[in-house]
């Protein structure tokens, strides 16, 4: 959705000597800095923004000295201003590498500030058919920090170096790589010494403090990683993939850099600096149409007080040093207002937010106005990794439900509903959801007001109960939470689950390799058992529905790239698999080859699709206890699987009395398309969502009010494994 220009005044700007400091809100997050287009309003007009739409705002600050540099604040329905963050959208990752063999020899080196020596200290050369950075300390040592693009509270800083070959005093010295550095008497140092190891130094107020030594081999002449990591109050080393040692050391706060003693040398070929991502509700982040710190042109009709250029922001929390006396700028911050935030905080229809810029010697600044809307169908979010059936399902009240994470920094387990045909989503007993996060694999089932859910994380398969709306006596509520039904650790999350007559439930999961585990009626669960014993592949992607007399269906996967089917029965038994397709692939991405089985309860007959590894969708059906049917191809289009770490296809297929449906991401153009199937084939795939990079598709049958029944179905429409794109569709089912 576009944003929408809104017609009002022009709000709150603040006064400076010859007229008042503006603002202009832009639409188009990749218009250039300084082109006079892509404006979502007038200047000085309030706009109304879509949630999870990044757009840019072009703002006036007067200033006086000049200053070292300027926030950028908001505020939510009249509360307190907070300086905003950086960070990314859709996906909030927070690494830099700074790979030097990317560099051409004698080429500037931007982002760093040497602190003391001489700066050619700093130089790429070349090294061999590679190239490298080159640290030389000269005549009285170097000491240079990197500016990361955000702060580091907590972070990892990583290096792989090689020191050079030699006797002489300069080769023996080794180097040091810098963290928490505040000034040349407050910082933190990793000294890597040829002789003398590694040692964990701090110097506070100019003393010199060792934390730690490790006796280590760093050999000249070869190359080595070292890695230095802070969290929760404890700072941890590694070298060459060992883990060296850990001790606590509260209040780090700085930049990260280099150091090295007069006369020594040392190459590098890479350093990565790692933050901690998160997902407020509104956040600065990047755009590509501008490089961060570009200088500002005067385009907007506000102050007429003398023009200093100011800069266009891109994923950076404050402006580059910048004032003048009596001298206004202008400059462009690209922004991201979520639906969910990290706590499942949510920004709702009719939010208000204010924004203005605040630091140091800034004299004023205009202040923005805009205000929320979250769009029909949207309900942002984060999607399950590896996802079974997750909904929508429906209440007999005609209540919505799905399952999914408010943000990929806080994987909390999220019940959301909608009372309005999926137009608009909100979460449900947040207060007493789950406490196991982190959805990596989670498949459900509703039966009679109840969602009954499997939920497998790296080390447990748990169980939850939730009750809908349509409760005789405790609606939209967790009953279940956490229930232990298997301890096994999993190489790889894949889940599935069925609820049988009596109320007691058939889970099947990846551990080393397919288990299962029956709860039963009484609710306590029996010991995990090896699906197949002395198979030599492994089995992986199970999918499972309860048919009629409670047999089990399962489908699966193999890494010998097979696809079986075979049935549990009510007594406990299974049936022999039975062989489906060859070709499937063989590598985790191709793990969750099946889709969620469909069943038609009429004609006792389930229908398993399933992908091959060229792309191809097919499915097979069985009824009763026959002899599975024929494999008829679904799609000549190819369709994507493992869009983002998902390990399965991006596709779904639903059954509605004797009529299947399939939705699938088509893998040329992420878009998503529909067909059903017609006697013994399947109708032209038809465009349903485009201008997308989908990645996951699921859906369910939805009768709605006036007696129509649609496909509904919840999609992410790209967010990379970000938050922020989940979104409801439908697809109407009746005959034209």
């Amino acid at each position: 959705m576009s944003l929408a220009a809104m017609v009002g005044a022009a709000m709150g700007c603040a006064p400076t000597t010859d007229g008042q400091l503006t603002y202009r809100v832009r639409a188009d997050l990749d218009a250039p800095l300084n082109a006079d287009t892509g404006w979502a309003a007038p200047t000085g007009e309030a706009v109304t923004i879509a949630a999870d739409q990044p757009f840019r705002l072009r703002i006036e600050a007067g200033a006086g000295e000049a200053d070292a540099g300027l926030h950028l604040q908001a505020r939510r329905n009249g509360g307190e201003w907070q300086n905003l963050d950086a960070q990314a959208f859709p996906y909030p990752k927070r690494e830099l590498e700074l790979d030097f063999a990317e560099y051409a020899p004698g080429s500037a080196l931007q982002g760093w500030l040497v602190r003391a020596g001489a700066a050619d200290g700093l130089a790429i050369a070349q090294d061999g058919s590679d190239r490298v950075l080159r640290v030389r300390g000269g005549a009285a040592g170097l000491t240079a920090t990197y500016a990361a693009p955000w702060p580091l509270p907590e972070f990892s800083y990583a290096a792989r170096f090689r020191l050079p070959e030699g006797a002489s005093e300069g080769a023996r010295e080794g180097f040091a790589l810098v963290f928490e550095h505040v000034d040349a008497d407050n910082h933190g140092l990793v000294r890597l010494h040829p002789d003398r190891g590694i040692t964990l130094v701090r110097i506070s107020d100019g003393e010199e403090i060792v934390l730690a030594r490790e006796s280590v081999a760093i050999a000249r002449g070869s190359w080595h990683e070292v890695e230095v990591k802070f969290e929760d109050g404890r700072i941890e080393l590694g070298f060459d993939d060992r883990d060296l040692l850990a001790v606590p050391l509260p209040g780090i706060d700085g930049e990260t850099g280099l150091a090295i003693p007069a006369g020594a040398e040392v190459d590098i070929s890479r350093l990565t600096i790692e933050g901690v991502p998160s997902t407020p509700g509104v956040s600065i982040i990047a755009t590509q149409a501008y490089d961060h710190g570009a200088a500002t042109e005067d385009l907007l009709a506000g102050s007429s007080d003398p023009f200093a250029p100011g800069f266009g922001l891109s994923l950076r929390n404050r402006t580059p040093t910048w004032g003048g006396a009596e001298a206004h700028g202008e400059f462009e911050w690209p922004l991201v207002i979520r639906r969910f935030a990290d706590g499942a905080a949510l920004n709702e229809s009719g939010d208000r937010f204010e924004f203005r810029m605040a630091g140091g010697q800034a004299a004023n600044s205009a202040v923005a106005q805009l205000t929320l809307t979250v769009p029909p169908g949207h309900l942002g979010g984060t999607f399950v990794e590896t996802p079974g059936r997750i909904g929508p399902w429906q209440a007999q009240n005609g209540d919505l439900y799905f399952i999914m994470e408010p943000t990929e920094t806080d994987n909390k387990f999220m019940m959301v509903k909608s009372e309005d045909g999926g137009r608009s989503w909100r979460e449900i007993d947040g207060r007493n959801r789950p406490q196991t996060g982190d959805l990596e694999s989670v498949s459900g089932q509703m039966v009679e007001g109840r969602i009954h859910i499997v939920h497998q994380v790296t080390g447990s398969v748990r169980y939850h109960v939730f009750r809908t709306s349509d409760h005789p006596t405790d609606p939209d509520s967790w009953e279940i939470r956490d229930e232990l039904a298997a301890s096994e650790e999993a190489i790889a999350q894949t889940a599935t689950m069925a609820v049988r007559s009596d109320q007691s439930v058939v889970a099947i999961f990846l551990a080393d390799r397919l288990y299962y585990a029956i709860r039963s009626a009484e609710g306590s669960w029996g010991a995990p058992r090896v699906l197949d014993p002395g198979a030599e592949f492994i089995n992986a992607g199970p999918q499972a529905v309860a048919g009629r007399g409670d047999v089990v269906h399962l489908a699966y996967f193999s890494d010998d790239g097979m696809i079986w089917y075979r049935c549990l029965l009510p007594d406990g038994t299974l049936t022999d698999r039975q062989e489906l397709a060859r070709g499937a692939g063989t590598s985790r991405a191709e793990y969750g080859a099946v889709l969620p089985l469909a069943y038609d309860a009429e004609t006792d007959s389930v229908t398993i699709a399933y992908r091959l590894a060229d792309g191809s969708l097919w499915e097979r059906q069985v009824q009763g206890g026959s002899a599975p049917g024929p494999a008829v191809r679904i799609s000549d289009r190819a369709v994507i699987a493992d869009a983002v770490d998902s390990q399965q296809p991006a596709a779904d297929l639903v059954a509605d009395g004797g009529s299947l449906f399939a939705l699938f991401v088509d893998e040329d153009t992420r878009s998503i398309f529909s067909t059903r199937r017609l006697g013994d084939r399947w109708e032209k795939p038809v465009l349903q969502v485009d201008g997308i990079a989908g990645s996951w598709v699921r859906g369910s049958i939805i009768r709605r009010p006036d007696g129509r029944s649609v496909y509904g179905y919840v999609y992410d429409a790209g967010s990379q494994g970000g938050a922020g794109f989940n979104r409801y569709g439908e697809l109407s089912l009746d005959a034209e």
